[in-house]
């Protein structure tokens, strides 16, 4: 819960900072970017995480991946601010977070789709329109499959969850079943 915490804080930080200068989707594209090369190259975050080495190591590392990836200038502040203060660590968290805030600012809902069957494109672009419909924002659907759901729908976008598979319903019956006995 405190990592959450940690990261909303950083997020909603540079979050404004980016509206402050109309940059609110480079800067996410930017963390998203350095993020997903980070994981590439586990031994890197480990490095720039440990506890072993001290923040100026760190810093001259986090130097020399920024010579790599042009990043705004604010984004460097902010890399160097979350090496500084030991944050680093919570840097994954921080993009996700930092996501939410700019898929609310955009009015975007990000959500899943589990199906017993791969959904095709049309399948899945239909489904995302009717959410649109319904939800009143554009809707992003991750489209995922799990055969233990027999058949049916669920979709799953933030707090709500609308279950439509042959499973909940085959449960629902059980449920009936023994309690009218």
């Amino acid at each position: 819960m405190r990592a959450l915490a940690i990261a909303l804080k950083y997020a909603k930080g540079l979050f404004i900072a980016g509206k402050e200068l109309n940059k609110v989707k480079e800067f996410g594209e930017e963390l998203k970017n350095l993020t997903s090369w980070l994981t590439e190259y586990p031994e890197i975050l480990r490095a720039l995480q440990s506890s072993i080495y001290p923040p100026e190591v760190k810093l001259e590392i986090m130097q020399e991946i920024l010579k790599y990836f042009k990043v705004d200038l604010e984004v460097e502040r902010f890399l160097r601010l979350l090496v500084e203060r030991r944050r680093i660590q919570y840097l994954e968290e921080i993009v996700t977070m930092y996501q939410a805030l700019l898929d609310e600012e955009l009015g975007i809902a990000r959500g899943e789709v589990i199906t017993a069957f791969p959904l095709s494109e049309e399948e899945k672009r239909e489904l995302e329109e009717a959410l649109k419909g319904v939800l009143k924002k554009e809707v992003i659907l991750d489209a995922k499959v799990d055969p233990e759901i027999i058949g049916g729908v669920k979709i799953r976008i933030g707090d709500y969850i609308w279950d439509g598979t042959l499973k909940s319903q085959l449960e629902k019956f059980k449920e009936i079943i023994i309690k009218g006995v």
